[in-house]
């Protein structure tokens, strides 16, 4: 029986899936982050470890590719670095893209559309034919508008303001004070430049529980994150020339579990496209390693193995 290895490599976990070519997943093995541009290290660490448990899992007769969807792939040579060290263990054809392509031929598959992802990090992703591009995915340095890690870094300034100020410290910036367990701002500025990004984009979950509790200062962030959002999918989807019916797939906690982001999200989308399509689904991107292979074999994608 022929199977692909498809592994998503995000900004919080990776996981790797072993897969039958129906996308039955036959073996899960999972592990921290692997965001090489976070931390080269731990990304290749946790990578190798999860790659190696796919591999003792199957026969390497019955594996045709290992496919990979890395946040930060397109990062300098770093790509390039983790797939040398990965093929130090396996003569197998591995195959390293974008964690957002991985993500778009699980949900979109060989429709023409574009995926947002908005977690940890955020990009859009997109196809039209044979054509691909991107917007966002600049990294929380130059972007990352709308993700986890830019509202928690939006929280954060307001509390640096209030700081600042001498002015009361609002109720959202007390709850994320608690939760980093900061009682002034020398605290509160030594969690800040001392934690991963990962570990500040935890911080949206704080967020997401005062807005549930009415708060509008939380509320305001997650509407602008759903703006932000929406103005990269336009942007991407006429860049493409996706002309009718676009398909507009939605991936990443923020996106998918926060009902003002994916409200405001969707609505200006329609604003411009009235007849987009709309994808929310909790299935993993590593299933789509199966499409990519596919799309190789039949043409519809090129790539330099």
């Amino acid at each position: 029986m022929t199977r692909v290895i498809g592994i998503d490599a995000g900004g919080t976990k990776i996981q790797g899936l072993v897969l039958d070519l129906e996308k039955n997943i036959l073996f899960q093995s999972l592990s921290g982050h692997g965001n090489p541009t976070v931390s080269f290290d731990e990304a290749l660490t946790n990578l190798s470890s999860v790659v190696q448990q796919c591999l003792d899992h199957s026969s390497s007769e019955d594996v045709s590719h290992i496919i990979i969807g890395m946040a930060g792939a397109e990062s300098g040579n770093l790509a390039h670095r983790i797939k040398k060290e990965l093929e130090r263990m396996t003569s197998l054809p591995i195959i390293l893209l974008n964690d957002a392509t991985l993500a778009y031929f699980s949900l979109i598959g060989n429709q023409c559309g574009v995926i947002t992802i908005a977690g940890t990090g955020s990009i859009c992703y997109g196809r039209n034919g044979k054509r691909e591009g991107t917007t966002g995915g600049w990294g929380h340095i130059l972007g990352d508008e709308g993700s986890a890690y830019s509202l928690a870094i939006e929280a954060s300034k307001q509390i640096a303001w209030e700081f600042d100020s001498h002015k009361p410290i609002s109720p959202l910036s007390r709850n994320l004070l608690n939760e980093i367990g900061a009682n002034d701002a020398k605290d509160f500025k030594g969690f800040i430049y001392s934690s991963t990004k990962g570990k500040i984009a935890q911080l949206a979950k704080v967020i997401h529980e005062q807005a549930e509790a009415g708060d509008e200062a939380a509320i305001h962030l997650f509407k602008t994150a759903g703006e932000q959002l929406a103005r990269q999918t336009i942007a991407l989807i006429e860049k493409l020339q996706i002309e009718t019916k676009p398909v507009v797939a939605l991936k990443g906690s923020v996106l998918e579990h926060n009902p003002v982001v994916q409200s405001v999200f969707k609505e200006i989308i329609s604003d411009c496209f009235k007849d987009t399509a709309y994808i929310v689904d909790s299935t993993s991107p590593a299933t789509g390693a199966v499409g990519v292979v596919e799309a190789i074999k039949e043409g519809r994608m090129l790539y330099d193995e």
